[in-house]
């Protein structure tokens, strides 16, 4: 049967969030992102198109082919090109989505041909983003689209956490107490969030609304979102970001939701000690 749709990944280290119009299932081999440490390099497919195009280091990189029925688009900045063993891991991953997204393809194509209905180009692209860039942490934040033949696609976003000093990958929950900071900062983070929709949709939210879905008028579970790290002064990490998924929050017509919450003295007392001095107030 054909899918109805695509299935992405949200990845957070520390959270992750799938969404998805047909089922909530998360592929297990893709949760190697939220291991605390540098996962090994994906291996690079043997049959890579000749179409494929990778620019030279340490600039920004890309890997890109639009051949097979797909189009296809990974980008990552010069900072992260400039760390060797991210910039491996980063390479790596772009040639296991690409062969990943190009078997798929291949595998639609045959199906559609077999049960003679028209088959649409399948695309994935994503770019990665600096959010943080300190002494101890480069924090990246990617955003995207997967396409697979159904309705319609649906965005993607990847926070990856590198330690410099360590020189490896950190989740999340590592850095802070999630559960405690999600407890402190609800009511900021509703409030928040209620006032985004209220914006996208041009009238107040009303949390007792008979004719729409509760899950679209209540405030969502933010452990549960993809959690990170970003660096509005430069110097220190000093808000944390929560990406909310379309169907989360609201319909798919509304999209993502992004809610920063600036760290204040309550917030920060739930950073883990030993990261204590990675993070700051937020001015």
């Amino acid at each position: 049967m054909r899918p109805c749709c695509n299935r992405p990944l949200i990845l957070a280290l520390g959270a992750a969030l799938a969404v998805s119009a047909c089922s909530g299932a998360v592929p297990e081999d893709r949760h190697s992102g939220n291991k605390a440490q540098t996962p090994a390099p994906a291996a690079v497919p043997q049959n890579a198109a000749p179409a494929n195009k990778m620019t030279p280091s340490p600039g920004p990189q890309t890997l890109s082919s639009k051949a097979g029925g797909l189009d296809y688009s990974y980008k990552w900045p010069a900072e992260a090109a400039a760390i060797p063993a991210l910039n491996i891991w980063l390479r790596g991953n772009a040639e296991k989505l690409l062969a990943e997204n190009r078997a798929a393809a291949k595998e639609a194509q045959v199906e559609a041909k077999a049960n003679d209905f028209p088959y649409h180009d399948y695309s994935y692209e994503e770019e990665y983003a600096t959010v943080a860039d300190t002494p101890r942490m480069l924090v990246l934040l990617s955003s995207g689209y997967v396409y697979t033949g159904g309705a319609h696609g649906m965005p993607i976003a990847t926070a990856i956490l590198w330690d410099k000093a360590a020189q490896k990958r950190l989740a999340t929950t590592v850095l802070i107490d999630l559960p405690r900071f999600a407890a402190l900062a609800k009511k900021r983070f509703c409030a928040e969030l209620d006032r985004q929709r209220a914006e996208k949709r041009g009238e107040p939210v009303r949390h007792d609304d008979p004719n729409e879905l509760s899950d679209f008028v209540q405030c969502v579970e933010l452990t549960k979102q993809l959690v990170l790290p970003v660096s509005k002064g430069g110097k220190a990490l000093d808000n944390m970001r929560v990406v909310i998924g379309p169907y989360e929050a609201g319909p798919y017509a509304e999209g993502s939701y992004q809610i920063d919450l600036p760290l204040d003295a309550g917030l920060l007392a739930t950073v883990q000690p030993r990261y204590r001095d990675v993070f700051a107030a937020a001015r």
